[in-house]
């Protein structure tokens, strides 16, 4: 089979898609099997097989070290089509939670403007009052805080009003990778805040700590409600008691 002929294929109806992502996507295949399965796709290399590929990543098998090679294999064959990955790599982002990979390949081809603004979008349509909206935001956060980027910041500062503790948890480790003077105010507001999780303000109080946060516009209230293994300098500062 020539290069062409791999990248392009012949275009399988969907019925043919979905059996082979059927054998795709069965944890009790031989791994071999699963490989073959993605051959396939790849030599249809329409839209829906790429689209059916990508379902791979939503797949857990026994042993780590072959789930992560299949899937890295899977990630390899989707950077290989470039741009015409694009569009079925966004979408999956959209809809799934399990991004890493696709991610990587959507970063790889299109550059990081592109990967940032499908991850954003991604964001507003996870709900975390549900499960399954809870693990997708839960992953795509842990993604989004890879990238530095001012629009990631301010959607990280943003989910630090999230009902859920865990991305409030998620979104102030992120902003760490910030200059301090880009977050500072984010990370003071979290310690002061009386409704804010006991956990949340362990990481805010080590993560000040760590940066050398300049909090002095907020030393007084800080000072109130600092624990006992932390204090506040004449810098405003936290410091080890």
């Amino acid at each position: 089979m020539g290069l062409f002929d791999f990248f392009t294929g012949s275009k399988g109806d969907q019925k043919s898609i979905d059996r082979i992502k059927r054998r795709l996507t069965d944890q009790y295949r031989q791994t071999h099997e699963r490989y073959e399965a993605m051959d396939e796709l790849v030599k249809i290399g329409s839209a829906e097989a790429l689209d059916a590929l990508l379902e791979r990543f939503t797949l857990r098998v026994s042993g780590p070290t072959v789930d992560e090679e299949e899937k890295q294999y899977c990630h390899d064959q989707l950077a290989r089509f470039g741009l015409q990955a694009t569009e079925p790599l966004k979408r999956f982002i959209a809809t799934h939670d399990a991004v890493y990979f696709p991610l990587k390949a959507l970063r790889a081809i299109a550059g990081d403007e592109v990967a940032v603004e499908t991850l954003l979008l991604a964001i507003e349509n996870a709900d975390p009052g549900y499960h399954e909206g809870l693990d997708r935001l839960r992953e795509i956060v842990s993604n989004l805080r890879d990238f530095k980027h001012p629009r990631v910041r301010d959607a990280l500062a943003k989910l630090l009003t999230s009902r859920a503790n865990e991305i409030r948890f998620y979104a102030l480790d992120g902003l760490s990778g910030y200059p301090p003077e880009e977050v500072v105010e984010f990370y003071a507001q979290r310690l002061i805040d009386p409704a804010e999780s006991q956990r949340v303000k362990a990481l805010a109080w080590e993560l000040a700590l760590d940066l050398q946060l300049p909090m002095l516009p907020w030393a007084d209230a800080l000072r109130a409600v600092v624990p006992p293994q932390y204090r506040i300098d004449d810098k405003g500062q936290v410091c080890r008691a």
